[in-house]
């Protein structure tokens, strides 16, 4: 139980990349509970935060009156929901396109988070919600682009909160996460035939990406968020001298490992006909090429992390690629 002196803050997938390093960074300030919401709160990484001091606590997105319950006295609630953990089992073995596999994740997306948002907004103690979210494609293209549907789950859930959920939608912060720094586009592989090192992309030349490093740096954009800003902010997240062009990313890789790569562009039609790669993805590229994040930024008002009012300390990628073992970059 939290200490009646105690903020409680409860963390929605705290076992997963970003709700961990939310949970962490909660449990080392003062004045704040944490209560960790997962599936199975006995797994090791649920341990692990039991172990830091987190409150562990069992609720599923599908279960309204879980959440409720797991959302009880909070103060503050980081939400986020999982579009690929969907998408990859609804599509184990069930023989479904990807795109009916993506309309799938969609639908049980926004349903899980029109669940959260039911509970928490029936909370009189909650003061502020963070949500991880993604900008809507389709909006932001005018419709071009209608083949990648997990910004548009995402898009949709804020919608929802801000036409259905008026009283929460006035505690709510957005947190964009950027492209991951584990993101296998951004890791060059050995080719076996030529030895030497590739990386495949459809992107432009030139075309800038921003990147995160989720498991360290989520729980201090959150805290800022929470903290430090006004409910309604909008923020991109990613590292510090992190909003690089592709060939800059590659070129970091190079530096730290010391080895040349070749970057092999292909159309993404190509990428989708020879390597099978989804529209999920390809379209979100698409998008890329034509307006940018800077275009995103704009559109939707979001805000840089240098912008907030006390800007967390983050690792370049550059020094995140220094802190792992070679082995694991030259695999």
């Amino acid at each position: 139980m939290a200490s009646s002196s105690l903020k409680v803050i409860t963390v929605v997938g705290a076992t997963g990349n970003q709700g961990s390093s939310v949970a962490r960074t909660f449990l080392s300030l003062p004045g704040w509970h944490v209560r960790a919401v997962a599936r199975n709160p006995s797994s090791q990484k649920a341990e692990e935060l039991r172990a830091l001091g987190a409150e562990l606590v069992r609720a599923d997105l599908s279960d309204i009156a879980s959440l409720v319950q797991a959302f009880g006295n909070s103060h503050a609630i980081f939400l986020n929901t999982d579009f690929w953990e969907t998408y990859r089992s609804v599509g184990t073995g069930s023989g479904l396109t990807p795109l009916a596999c993506s309309r799938a994740a969609y639908e049980k997306e926004v349903f899980y988070g029109k669940n959260a948002a039911i509970a928490a907004a029936s909370v009189p103690t909650l003061e502020r919600l963070v949500y991880s979210s993604l900008a809507s494609i389709k909006a932001a293209s005018n419709g071009k682009y209608t083949r990648s549907y997990h910004p548009e789950s995402k898009a949709a859930i804020v919608s929802y909160i801000e036409a259905e959920e008026p009283a929460l939608a006035k505690k709510m912060s957005i947190v964009i996460p950027a492209g991951y720094s584990t993101n296998p586009m951004f890791s060059p592989t050995l080719d076996p035939k030529s030895g030497q090192y590739v990386v495949v992309t459809a992107l432009n030349r030139g075309c800038k990406m921003p990147i995160l490093d989720p498991s360290e740096v989520m729980g201090p954009f959150v805290r800022a968020l929470i903290e430090d800003e006004e409910p309604g902010t909008k923020l991109l997240a990613y590292n510090k001298d992190s909003f690089l062009p592709f060939e800059e990313i590659v070129q970091a890789w190079t530096e730290v490992t010391g080895k040349e790569v070749q970057i092999i562009r292909m159309k993404p039609e190509d990428l989708h006909e020879q390597l099978n790669l989804p529209w999920e993805l390809l379209d979100g590229i698409n998008f890329v090429n034509d307006h940018g994040y800077d275009y995103v930024l704009a559109r939707e008002g979001i805000i840089a992390p240098c912008q907030l009012s006390n800007p967390p300390e983050t690792k370049s990628y550059k020094a995140w690629l220094k802190g792992k073992p070679m082995e694991e970059l030259l695999c």
